[in-house]
């Protein structure tokens, strides 16, 4: 294929010979002079230098050495499906397969022509039946005002009483480190069918000002991929929950889900997932808990550089107690988007309800909470050392209840690093 030229871009001489050197398949002499050029201050030669360079490494085989160009240029100019084709094209070839379906996915968002856009979705889904190994890495340094969620009260009334709060009842800020860990393995069983064995680890441990919190979780399944993006998964799962080092519930539930593309063009996706669990808590006086859980996604791709998605969140908890017993609902909004220059944003807002049975024996009130949130999340694609990417998050999450005790306002910060492999 001959070199396009960026639209109205006046590159000088230099660059159009190099250019004319890749085309003939003179690699070599073209690398050497592009590279003696520099960076130009240029935005439209700058690309173009860039992408002379990015082929140049390309078709001499050599797909490595080309992703610094196509990474530079997908930060320069996010919405070019081009530049996110060619890089997603590299990625994979240089075994980055994960990072290649990603960008792969967006370039659905750049109206290719229809021959393309086939071979993208060939490509997608040859990555997903190859995979043997899904895996998450995360960890973070994470200050809140309010990490145990408690109220900012200082007196609550029962009866016709005040009672005064304790300090450490109260609202207070601590210090704390996450960490996130997951692992699972996807052997084949079939053409379309795969077991699926995982386990992950998540964990908040904090400075004092609120209890760790650690949870571990096991997973037993089946996954069977469909035409359309189709993707048909269910099983089994068990989890520990432990509190302040002690241990505070066991979980054992069962799960499916199921996700398929809306439209020929994979450009939106819905996918819903089914939970059914019970819970049984260390403590006796605590009875056991069965939760039903129905969560939607719809997601768009608009443009390659712009996805929104809408999720739903319905659930039902089950138990001896009316107090602990209620429905949930939660709507969340999110839009991600990449800006020129490498930064990447995600914007998710998120607005819910959970209305209790019936009364709690120490207040008498019938406890229904109303809740807040608001989060955004930055990473810059130009940072990422090894595969690992730093992240800062913001976020604000503000409950109303009509039990004064479970009114909170939180506010959080998180610095640290992601991966998922």
């Amino acid at each position: 294929m001959s070199l396009p030229r960026a639209a109205g871009a006046q590159a000088p001489d230099l660059i159009s010979r190099a250019e004319a050197q890749v085309n003939a398949g003179n690699y070599g002499a073209a690398i050497a002079a592009l590279e003696a050029t520099g960076p130009l201050p240029d935005r439209g030669a700058e690309q173009r230098r860039l992408w002379a360079l990015a082929m140049a490494h390309a078709y001499a085989g050599r797909p490595r050495a080309a992703l610094p160009f196509l990474e530079k240029l997908v930060s320069l100019a996010p919405g070019n499906a081009s530049y996110r084709l060619e890089l997603a094209a590299a990625l994979d070839k240089a075994g980055q397969t994960d990072r290649a379906r990603y960008h792969y996915d967006l370039t659905r968002g750049g109206r290719l022509p229809a021959s393309l856009a086939q071979e993208v979705d060939r490509r997608i889904d040859r990555i997903d039946r190859a995979r043997i190994w899904e895996g998450r890495f995360h960890l973070a340094f994470a200050p809140e005002s309010n990490a145990a969620r408690r109220t900012a009260a200082e007196t609550i009334v029962i009866g016709d009483l005040p009672f005064r709060l304790h300090p450490s009842s109260r609202e207070q800020p601590a210090k704390g480190i996450e960490i996130g860990l997951g692992l699972a393995a996807l052997p084949r069983l079939g053409d379309d069918l795969r077991l699926r064995l995982g386990g992950s680890l998540d964990a908040r441990l904090y400075d004092g000002g609120a209890p760790d919190d650690i949870q571990a979780r096991t997973e037993l399944g089946l996954l069977h991929f469909g035409d359309r993006n189709r993707r048909l998964g269910g099983g089994l799962t068990f989890g520990h929950r432990r509190i302040a080092s002690e241990p505070y519930s066991t979980s054992r539930g069962v799960y499916l889900t199921w996700g398929q593309a809306l439209d020929a063009k994979a450009l939106t996706n819905l996918t819903v997932t089914l939970i059914r669990e019970q819970t049984e808590y260390a403590r006796r006086a605590v009875p056991e808990e069965t939760r039903s859980l129905l969560a939607a996604s719809l997601s768009r791709i608009v443009a390659p550089r712009l996805q929104l998605s809408l999720g739903l969140l319905l659930d039902r908890t089950d138990s001896a107690v009316a107090s602990q017993a209620g429905t949930g609902r939660a709507v969340t909004m999110t839009a991600r988007y990449a800006f020129r220059g490498g930064l990447l944003a995600d914007l998710s807002v998120t607005v819910g309800d959970q209305d209790r049975d019936g009364p709690d024996s120490l207040l008498g009130i019938v406890r229904s909470d109303r809740r807040q949130s608001v989060e955004l999340r930055l990473t810059h694609r130009d940072w990422a050392v090894g595969g690992f990417a730093p992240v800062l998050e913001l976020g604000i999450e503000r409950q109303r209840s009509t039990n004064t005790l479970y009114s909170y306002d939180n506010k959080r910060a998180l610095i640290g690093v992601t991966r998922r492999f």
